[in-house]
């Protein structure tokens, strides 16, 4: 393990931290008329430690190996919810430390699980910044979901490592030109999303905030009613629109440019995932009634990409509808989008392992080829689904038995660890409910709901295989 190497990788993503820490500083020295807060403070804290680390680190570039991926993936993540929670840590804040970190990580992992009440007596620094770090970290899990994890083989990820080499091929020569055409795409939704908001009656902080949050769905807002603090439909339909644009996969954004639609019209997860949203939609339209159709395509649009706005209390649309909302939370949007859960690429894969297993039963003697689009669905791919799915079962179940035994009720510690797995936010109950922060929580608890948005964020796999002491030996 060249620890050098990673050290001085991540000291770069901790200096540019440290630089994007200065433009909400810079917003509250203008609004404020004080050059010293806590963004300016935790500025200077970041770039000095990312200084040192790269004063100590090796500048060779040495191509990272599988195992140096998964440590360099998990602690870049890590020092960058650690370094972007100090100004929750200063004053004015002075939250504890668990309470900083939680809100660091929440934001990154585009979860939207808040510790903090009072938005609107927050300094506009503070809200920029948390919009800020769930925009900055759904750019991340693009670029981690487009080099990383296809090269360790996560949960069916081979495929869509082809997806993504397909793409680069045939839009640019290299990875890189694709990529810088995938954040182009991503930077252009935000400021039309942004501009679309400010039209229909947002003030322009408000439109710019809840732009970064929507294109992420990540779901945090500048106000503590979030979502219902807007009582204008026009804003609610632009907000659907744009979560759904978020929650498909952006590896396709850039053939809007070059005009290949047959990408888009023969994805395989994108037609799964249009099809699961108006299965549900269709589900509530009878329980719910059709008077509150916006509401309920907005809350499933919502649930389903893991944003986590909440336009109304849809805790009072009976058992049926709150129940189905918190089976669909682990559903996820598309691989390759900024949604978190277990996404409909694996889904896809899925359904058609388990169509060509019925037919088999039916036509025994029959020769039955699972596919993908045009490629077949081999045994490594497969099984690399069901690694995936055995993880999240796994932490799922950990994790919520760790809460039940701190006290928590059942549907607390349930629906609170499956919303933070699956990069939600909101959960149900009366404590974490919709209409509720995590701020009373019990620290043991934020500690273990931190690990699990940052497990369900980076598909586990990179997390967990960091236990094992086969990938410490010298020879692997």
């Amino acid at each position: 393990m060249r620890f050098s190497r990673i050290f001085a990788i991540n000291s770069l993503m901790l200096m540019g931290c440290g630089l994007l820490m200065l433009v909400p500083a810079l917003v509250d020295a203008i609004a404020q008329h004080r050059w010293i807060n806590p963004f300016s403070s935790g500025a200077l804290i970041t770039l000095i430690a990312g200084l040192i680390v790269f004063g100590l680190s090796s500048k060779e570039q040495i191509p990272l190996r599988p195992k140096e991926m998964f440590l360099t993936t998990t602690l870049m993540w890590l020092l960058f919810t650690t370094f972007s929670a100090i100004p929750f840590y200063l004053p004015p804040h002075n939250l504890t430390l668990v309470d900083a970190f939680f809100e660091s990580m929440s934001g990154l992992t585009g979860t939207g699980a808040t510790i903090l009440t009072n938005l609107e007596e927050e300094t506009a620094g503070t809200l920029l910044w948390r919009s800020m770090m769930q925009w900055l970290g759904g750019v991340g899990i693009i670029v981690v979901a487009l080099i990383v994890l296809p090269t360790l083989q996560i949960g069916g990820m081979q495929l869509f490592a082809t997806e993504s080499s397909a793409l680069s091929e045939r839009i640019n020569p290299t990875m890189r030109q694709s990529i810088r055409d995938i954040l182009v795409y991503f930077v252009l939704l935000s400021i039309l999303c942004a501009f679309c908001l400010w039209l229909a009656g947002m003030t322009p902080f408000d439109a710019i905030n809840h732009a970064m949050t929507t294109l992420s769905t990540g779901g945090f807002s500048t106000h503590d009613a979030g979502i219902m603090y807007f009582q204008k439909p026009g804003i609610i339909w632009i907000l659907t629109v744009f979560m759904i644009l978020g929650g498909l996969p952006l590896v396709l954004g850039p053939h809007l440019f070059y005009k290949r639609w047959d990408m888009i019209r023969n994805n395989v997860q994108i037609a799964t995932f249009i099809k699961i949203l108006c299965l549900i939609i269709l589900l509530l339209i009878p329980v719910v009634g059709f008077d509150k159709l916006q509401h309920i395509i907005f809350q499933t649009v919502s649930v389903l990409t893991t944003t986590g706005f909440v336009s109304t209390t849809y805790g009072t649309w009976g058992a049926f509808a709150t129940t189905l909302f918190l089976f669909i939370t682990a559903f996820g949007a598309c691989t390759g989008s900024t949604s978190g859960g277990i996404k409909m690429f694996r889904f896809a894969i899925i359904g058609r392992i388990l169509s060509t297993k019925m037919k088999r039963l039916i036509k025994p003697y029959a020769v039955f080829v699972p596919r993908y689009g045009q490629q077949i669905i081999d045994a490594d791919i497969a099984s690399g689904v069901l690694f995936f799915l055995s993880l999240f079962l796994i932490t799922f179940m950990v994790a919520t038995l760790s809460l039940a035994a701190l006290g928590l009720d059942y549907l607390t510690a349930f629906s609170g660890v499956l919303s933070c797995l699956a990069n939600v936010g909101p959960a149900l109950g009366n404590i974490i409910g919709p209409d509720h922060t995590y701020a009373d929580l019990p620290d043991t608890a934020k500690w273990i709901l931190s690990f699990v948005m940052l497990a369900g964020r980076l598909e586990f796999t990179s997390i967990v295989v960091l236990f094992l002491p086969f990938l410490w030996r010298k020879n692997t």
